[in-house]
């Protein structure tokens, strides 16, 4: 039996926000935590669970826009869950499958949790298209088709298959934890 993952950690992103995580596995998954801010304001806070497969079983996202909920239904194909904001509801039903990822838009933990899934089927050099489910900011969600091209043994190419937007180079461990450009710390989340 492999030991739980339980840390908890610190960084700074490429936009400057710190961002402040926390993983702690079980025996039905891996549960992240993480909070980023900018000049002292929170840009978001997220929790995001994951089955004993590897695939996200949950989202939650609060940013300045306001709270979002994801969860897929089991045998309906179907990601459901809502936006709640100042204005009202926003109920939101889309497309799901076990091949399906999570991103949030300019944050690591949810490409993490999809290229981690993906590096025990995809040799160093290869890359798999994977549909996605992408969040941004104001909490807006599409569906996308992302390429998850595996660059080396901690390292992966995140490009949009639909549009020109740029790639980018996502770096996690072995463990499936990302690391950020600047400033990476780590902890034990539990006394020994």
């Amino acid at each position: 039996m492999t030991e739980f993952l339980r840390r908890a950690g610190a960084g700074l992103l490429a936009d400057g926000s710190t961002l402040v995580w926390s993983v702690a596995d079980g025996h039905r998954g891996r549960r992240w935590r993480a909070v980023a801010t900018l000049d002292g304001a929170i840009t978001h806070a997220l929790l995001l669970e994951v089955d004993a497969g590897g695939r996200p079983s949950k989202i939650e996202l609060t940013t300045p826009a306001g709270m979002l909920t994801l969860h897929p239904e089991e045998g309906s194909g179907r990601l459901h869950g809502n936006v709640v904001t100042a204005e009202g509801v926003r109920h939101l039903a889309l497309a799901w499958s076990d091949q399906h990822g999570l991103e949030v838009e300019g944050r690591p933990i949810a490409s993490a949790v999809t290229a981690h899934r993906l590096a025990s089927s995809t040799p160093v050099g290869e890359g798999r298209t994977v549909p996605v489910v992408v969040i941004d900011a104001d909490l807006s969600v599409v569906d996308e088709t992302r390429r998850y091209t595996r660059l080396g043994a901690g390292e992966w190419r995140v490009e949009s298959v639909a549009d020109e937007a740029p790639a980018w180079v996502l770096r996690i461990d072995g463990r499936g934890v990302p690391h950020v450009p600047d400033d990476e710390r780590e902890w034990p989340l539990e006394l020994d």
